[in-house]
Formats: structure tokens, C-alpha cells, sequence
């Protein structure tokens, strides 16, 4: 068995925390620090790691030699810089999405990884859903025929004083609900039908006020024609998540993803019917699953990959996918944002 990664963990706030939870249990990881300037957040992740020290400032932290791996989860704002100071110090990076506010920011840390020949993994969680495996599964092997489109709604209605919080705040967050789950709704119709050659859309704020938008309206094209239609929120006062892709043999549907959602998360594969009549249905659910568990699958991929696996690096999600989901949100923010015009 080979040995388990030594990892350091950046940012102990809520995802952080989440983050714990998933490396807890996964088998080949040994978080080794914990990285905050809120010390009190960092120690109580650390009840759950004996061993595991304390640090406040990152660079001096990573000056640590058994530190192989750094795992970035603070607000948008120091995502890009704090993994770039992990590359230059010779650490593969596992980045939360975004993974920067910007574009070039993330660009930079793709051809310093390149140049050092470390790991750089962007945070798309969707991927490591049960519902989207076995939907991804079900796409190899031919199994609704050559896409034709994809129908995506993601969103939940925010919560008491939401807009006060730092997703609210431009200079930290960059940006609003698309930059937020707008980006994993649009790396994983990017998985299925590739990358996108017109992009359109609107980036509105309905409720939440200040200057990010609460929802964004995207309608995408592919050079071969195949289109994405998406839409994000935060005013669905109902948690919703549905992600649908149609073929000509039939159709995916993903509904729901862990237990926050109404109904276990769940794949619905349809079969077109030769005669055109009703078509034939097969659903997994996936009762169990928990938030943290995909974090998990996540984090043990990002360790296999730094362990060379070639079979986990065929659908590992890169620093190039990142790039090009946020060229997609900048377009959105160029010709479509509404907000800055009230």
C-alpha cells in the first residue's frame, strides 16, 4: 500500500470544515497541519487530528519538507495567491473552486505547476457525486447515444442575514451565485459536451441587493452544436438541484445531491422507445450519501493522481478545466451583468 499523502489543510472556516470531515475518512491522506488566522477554528478541526499542528501564516508553515500537499479553502479572494505560494514551494495544490477570481490568476498557477511538475487540482465536487459517476459511467459506454443537450437548475434561497456574509462582499467573493454554483453547473456540462464556442447570458440581482449577482441565466453552444441551458440561484426558496442530458437514445437525469435536497440524490436513465411510446426508466438512488462523502472521494483522487495512478487521471478534473469555466463567468460578467447597472 503506498504511503498516505502529508497534507496541509489552508482555511478552517465552513468548507474547511467539511473538508475535515472528508479527510477524516479518507484512506490514503495524513492531515498534518491546519492553516487559519482564526486560531479557535483551526483547533477545533484539530480535536479530530491528533499530531496535527497549528499554523497561522502559510508560507512559513509550507517551509515544512514532509508537507507534499496543500489543500486551499478560504474565500475566493486568497484562493489563487495562496496556491501559488504552495507551487513555488513545491507542494501539489488541491484548489476549491473557483479556484480565483479571475481567469489569468489561475493561468499563472497552471504554468507554475506545468514548470515544477506538481499536481494542481481544481475543486469540482459535482464530479465525485455518486449521481454524476454513474451518469458519467452510463455516457461511455453509449449508453443515451450522441448528446444532443443539457438542462441545468442549481439553487437554494440563502438564509438569515446571507447578504452579510463574505459571498456578498465583491472585493473578497469576485463575483456572486455564478461564480459560486454556476461553476460547477458549468464544468460538468463542459464534461459531457466539451467546451462551449458561444455563450450567452445574465448575471441579475433579484433580492439579495449589493453589488453580486443572487442569479445568472446561461445559454451555451459548442462548435458542433450542442447546447447547455443553465440557470443558478439564490432566491429558489426551495433547495433544488436537476441536471439533465439528452441524447438521441435517450436521457440522464441527476436530482438532488446528499440529503439537503428534497428526496435522496438520485440517476434517472431513460430509454427512447423505438415506437416513440413512454420510455423505459431505471433510477439509482443514492440515500446515504452525505455532503462530506464526496469530499472525500475527491481528496483521496487528488492523493491517487499525486501517487501516479493513470486510471484516476482520465476524468481528473484540471487547473485547464478551472480556466475555462471562469473564461465562461467572465463573458457573463462582460456582456450580461445587470447588477452593476442598477
Amino acid at each position: 500500500m503506498n504511503k498516505k499523502i502529508s497534507l496541509a489543510l489552508v482555511g478552517a472556516g465552513g468548507i474547511g470544515k467539511i473538508w475535515a470531515e472528508g479527510i477524516r475518512e479518507a484512506g490514503n491522506i495524513d492531515l498534518k497541519i491546519i492553516i487559519d488566522v482564526n486560531e479557535e477554528n483551526a483547533k477545533e478541526i484539530a480535536k479530530n487530528f491528533p499530531g496535527a499542528r497549528i499554523a497561522k501564516d502559510v508560507a512559513e508553515a509550507l517551509k515544512d519538507s514532509g508537507i507534499e500537499a496543500v489543500l486551499v479553502a478560504t474565500p475566493h479572494k486568497w484562493l489563487a495567491p495562496i496556491s501559488y505560494v504552495a507551487l513555488d514551494a513545491g507542494k501539489h495544490v488541491f484548489c476549491e473552486k473557483p479556484s480565483g477570481i479571475t481567469a489569468d490568476e489561475v493561468k499563472k498557477n497552471i504554468d507554475l505547476a506545468a514548470k515544477k511538475n506538481l499536481v494542481y487540482m481544481p475543486g469540482f465536487n459535482h464530479r465525485y457525486h455518486p449521481a454524476y459517476m454513474k451518469a458519467r459511467e452510463i455516457f461511455e459506454k453509449d449508453g443515451i447515444g450522441k448528446l444532443d443537450f443539457i438542462r441545468a437548475r442549481y439553487g437554494f434561497g440563502g438564509r438569515p442575514g446571507y447578504n452579510k456574509e463574505w459571498r456578498f462582499n465583491k472585493d473578497i467573493a469576485g463575483g456572486g451565485e455564478l461564480l459560486d454554483q454556476g461553476m460547477h453547473m458549468i464544468d460538468a456540462a463542459r464534461w459531457f459536451l466539451g467546451d462551449f464556442e458561444k455563450i450567452h447570458g445574465f448575471a441579475e440581482n433579484f433580492f439579495w441587493g449589493g453589488n453580486v449577482e443572487d442569479n445568472a441565466f446561461l445559454l451555451m453552444r459548442t462548435k458542433d452544436g450542442k447546447v447547455a441551458s443553465i440557470h443558478v440561484s439564490w432566491t429558489n426558496w426551495e433547495w433544488v438541484h436537476s441536471f439533465e442530458i439528452y441524447g438521441e437514445k435517450g436521457y440522464l437525469i441527476i436530482e438532488g445531491l446528499d440529503t439537503r435536497y428534497k428526496g435522496p440524490e438520485r440517476l434517472i436513465w431513460g430509454r427512447r422507445d423505438p415506437t416513440f411510446a413512454r420510455p423505459e426508466e431505471e433510477t439509482f438512488t443514492f440515500p446515504d450519501e452525505r455532503k462530506h462523502h464526496s469530499f472525500r472521494r475527491e481528496i483521496e483522487n487528488f492523493a491517487a493522481a499525486i501517487r501516479g495512478d493513470a486510471a484516476v487521471r482520465k476524468n481528473f478534473p484540471r487547473g485547464e478545466d478551472a480556466y475555462a469555466v471562469l473564461k465562461v463567468v467572465e463573458k457573463i460578467y462582460e456582456t450580461g451583468n445587470g447588477v452593476a447597472q442598477k
